[in-house]
């Protein structure tokens, strides 16, 4: 085989040689060479072995079925199980937060900007580390993993509240305060699987919980309605799932309108288990399951109010807060499934913290906000049933209407 051939892509490297010479008469001059390069590195004291004969390598031709047989060999058999060999013992969901998270799974916790949602999920992560049960639902304890891609500052002082309030410690609560972009390339997955797996081992404590905050920042520079972006960050998504074992849950936002729930590709709701949407009504807050595949409880609500707690002083001496989550009942739902307006709600919840109040006064308590049209408000909510209104005397009295249920 003709080396000169061989090399033909390696002209510039090939003004090493005395065209005027032989190939067999070639000499290698290192000291031409460093002139020409300003360098001499091992690769090129090969390639000029190769230019002047000293090193002939072995012919080999390049047989591409051998390539793409050995890419082959890398993947693995796809799984199938047979119906006849499944059990008859039916294997319930292993589950990580009582009612709401499986282990294991993936989730979206989304709501618009100041309605909670972060308050929400640190307090849900720390129920998990501590091993305590939250909002009346049992837990998995296990390590927690808090991604603070947007702002790790925030996720720590919230977290120091937590403790302050709840005179604990949080053990087994680590948080990544730097960027993971799920998007852009694999390095940043792999550097994350590879911090849970060192956190892992220095705790002694396998990861139960990742939480994302944010989708946004974890996915910078992709388009949100792009199936083609976020099928990306959904696979990069699932692998850390499938590499660590632990349920992980991102924190998204909705979009403009908010009625059409979170922003973004349907790909993001179709790829997760269980969505969430967090909001903030003038009744309270409160998040509801908007989505659930291997548990029942879609639609359910869980109530919770924020409580502000002094945690230190700012640079000034002024005093500093913060808030912690406590439980709290979720606001009246209608049975037909239109939300109230804020002045029924409103009516709602001063019939229910005084029942027997008269529309006298329920209309004088709310003339402030709203001075006129609850006449109509109280009469529409006693017309579809919410309230019931009896008459003592001159007075007309109201009591709360719970919803019939089953024709009873």
């Amino acid at each position: 085989m003709n080396v000169l051939h061989q090399n033909e892509n390696f002209s510039n490297n090939q003004s090493v040689v005395n065209p005027s010479r032989s190939l067999e008469d070639r000499e290698f001059d290192s000291k031409e060479w460093e002139r020409i390069h300003g360098r001499t590195h091992a690769g090129d004291r090969v390639l000029a072995d190769i230019v002047s004969g000293r090193f002939k390598p072995k012919a080999r031709t390049l047989d591409w079925s051998e390539a793409e047989s050995e890419e082959k060999s890398k993947r693995k058999p796809l799984s199938v199980i047979m119906a006849g060999d499944l059990p008859d013992e039916y294997e319930a969901p292993d589950e990580l937060v009582e009612g709401l998270l499986t282990v294991g799974a993936g989730s979206i916790l989304f709501g618009d900007s100041n309605s909670g949602k972060t308050f929400f999920a640190i307090d849900l992560a720390c129920a998990v580390a501590r091993g305590e049960p939250w909002m009346d639902r049992r837990v998995q304890q296990g390590l927690v993993i808090y991604v603070a891609s947007e702002s790790p500052k925030s996720v720590s002082s919230r977290l120091q509240a937590y403790r302050k309030y709840h005179n604990c410690e949080v053990r087994n609560f680590a948080i990544v305060p730097e960027p993971v972009n799920l998007w852009q390339s694999d390095e940043d997955t792999d550097l994350l699987i590879a911090s849970i797996k060192e956190v892992e081992k220095a705790t002694g404590q396998k990861a139960a919980l990742i939480i994302g905050d944010t989708l946004a920042r974890m996915s910078a520079g992709a388009n949100e309605n792009s199936g083609e972006d976020m099928g990306m960050v959904v696979s990069r998504f699932d692998r850390v799932r499938a590499e660590t074992g632990a349920h992980f849950l991102l924190i998204h936002h909705t979009g403009k309108d908010q009625s059409k729930g979170a922003r973004g590709h349907s790909s993001l709701r179709a790829a997760v288990d269980t969505e969430v949407e967090v909001k903030e009504e003038a009744s309270g807050r409160y998040a509801t399951v908007t989505k659930q595949r291997d548990l029942m409880g879609k639609g359910n609500r869980i109530g919770f109010a924020l409580h502000q707690i002094e945690i230190g002083r700012n640079r000034w001496g002024s005093t500093a807060t913060n808030c912690v989550v406590l439980p709290a009942d979720a606001p009246t739902r209608n049975p037909k499934g239109k939300p109230f307006s804020e002045r029924e709600s409103k009516v709602i919840a001063l019939v229910e913290e005084t029942p027997g109040i008269t529309r006298v006064v329920v209309k004088e308590a709310l003339y402030a906000e709203h001075p006129t049209g609850m006449d109509n408000v109280i009469a529409g909510l006693v017309k579809a049933g919410h309230l019931r209104e009896e008459k003592e005397g001159k007075d007309k009295k109201l009591f709360r209407e719970l919803p019939k249920i089953g024709g009873l």
